[in-house]
């Protein structure tokens, strides 16, 4: 009879999750824990899926366990190719959806704290680069003639 009343007293007094906030920013996991996090927009750039492979490649062997959390708000193409490589590289991956706007659209994390100062991508991987390059065009002979 115990059980029953626990389970109505969780569900009269809310959330039954320490600090929902900050899991529910960083894809239901806490912020100690997480090795990258890379924004929404940045895991929408097709440029990234280029680089996925790497980047999962500076995980391997580091850490005995690693999770690669996918926000479900991602297109569906999107999200399979980024399970698909944490599949490959034998991390657990996990698409999960919200209701709630996605900050972070992909989560690398471990599950024990490590508490890394800079977890962003272009503070991990400074290399990566992601925006395009705007093309110099050249001027012709009349522009430059008359300026």
């Amino acid at each position: 009879m115990t059980n029953i009343e626990e389970r109505l007293d969780r569900a009269a007094n809310g959330e039954y999750r320490l600090n929902p906030d900050e899991q529910n920013l960083y894809l239901n996991t806490f912020r100690e824990r997480v090795l990258l996090a890379v924004t929404f927009s940045d895991a929408q750039n097709l440029r990234l899926k280029s680089q996925f492979d790497n980047i999962l490649s500076y995980f391997d062997g580091k850490y005995a366990k690693i999770f690669v959390k996918i926000s479900g708000n991602l297109s569906d193409d999107l999200s399979a190719f980024y399970l698909k490589m944490a599949v490959k590289h034998q991390f657990e991956g996990q698409i999960l959806t919200s209701d709630n706007a996605d900050v972070y659209g992909i989560v690398i994390h471990t599950d024990m704290a490590v508490t890394l100062d800079k977890i962003g991508l272009t503070d991990v991987f400074p290399d990566i680069v992601l925006t395009a390059e705007t093309p110099k065009i050249k001027k012709s002979f009349f522009g430059k003639l008359f300026g």
